[in-house]
């Protein structure tokens, strides 16, 4: 017995040696609301000695996503193709991808997802399962409103729905866009921790945009602007300054903040220019494919 274990655990590290491409999935987190972006971050390390070239063929990369008890979840599209890009050898790449609509994945409970490369027609390597829950967050607000085309025609109608979720016992807030009945939804979007003694401010305007004021700190707020079509038109920060930050409707259905200290931040939205004499910091975050060291 203990020869035939022997023997498996050097067939196993012979194995590993010679492995080409060393596959890994991971997730931004472990808990996600139904219809929330799930990126997965695959990375892909070349052990080949050689540089290898990955994107060539259609279907080079998949994923496959179980449900507990090893149930198969419904697959409703493929992941669109990343283009062609190489590894040199013993260096690594990470492509990413959004797999929620991809599967059938509105039915809360525990999944794991694998990512499978494929080399050739003969040779694929597959990620160690990564495990992460859907859940439904706690709804604190929602207003139904109606949305008009381009021409100002009535195009139907759409609800916004703010959902309180907590992970960790950090206290997070998302706002889900869905149609009228809540059959299909439109969007999720996460926008930030929220504090748990104070309740954020809703407001729809004239235009059926969301605004969304909440607090994260004793002293500083967050304000979300939101369009029908699920588009974030706004971030901002603001600081308590003599009153705390509220919002306001005017009598012809616009909504602005009042009282508080508008601050800067580097996520705000639409992006703005530095103040004179800062000058600009660059971008340094990692490309897609960018390849580096192989550990």
């Amino acid at each position: 017995m203990k020869r035939f274990l022997f023997l498996l655990c050097g067939l196993l590290a012979t194995a590993r040696l010679l492995a080409q491409v060393e596959v890994r999935v991971t997730l931004p987190q472990e808990q996600f609301l139904p219809g929330e972006a799930i990126e997965a971050a695959v990375r892909i390390s070349n052990f080949a000695g050689r540089k290898l070239t990955f994107g060539a063929r259609p279907g080079w990369v998949r994923f496959e996503v179980e449900g507990s008890s090893d149930m198969v979840v419904n697959r409703l599209s493929e992941v669109s193709e990343s283009g062609e890009f190489s590894l040199e050898s013993s260096t690594r790449g990470t492509i990413r991808y959004d797999i929620q609509p991809h599967f059938d994945l509105n039915r809360p409970g525990r999944y794991r997802v694998t990512a499978i490369v494929r080399l050739s027609d003969t040779e694929e390597y597959a990620s160690p399962p990564v495990s992460f829950e859907v859940f439904r967050g706690t709804r604190i607000w929602e207003r139904e409103v109606g949305v008009s085309s381009a021409d100002g025609a009535p195009d139907g109608r759409r609800k916004y729905i703010l959902q309180q979720a907590t992970q960790l016992r950090n206290v997070r807030l998302y706002i889900r866009l869905t149609d009228a009945d809540e059959v299909s939804t439109v969007k999720v979007i996460p926008i930030g921790p929220t504090v748990s003694f104070s309740r954020p401010a809703c407001t729809v305007d004239r235009k059926s945009r969301l605004h969304c004021l909440h607090q994260i700190s004793a002293d500083t707020y967050r304000l979300h602007v939101v369009a029908p079509d699920g588009t974030l038109l706004r971030r901002q920060t603001f600081n308590f300054a003599e009153r705390r930050p509220q919002l306001r409707m005017n009598d012809s259905g616009d909504v602005a903040v009042i009282g508080g200290e508008r601050r800067r931040a580097a996520d705000d939205l639409p992006e703005e220019p530095p103040a004179a004499g800062t000058g600009s910091k660059p971008d340094e975050s990692p490309a897609t494919k960018h390849a580096v060291p192989a550990k």
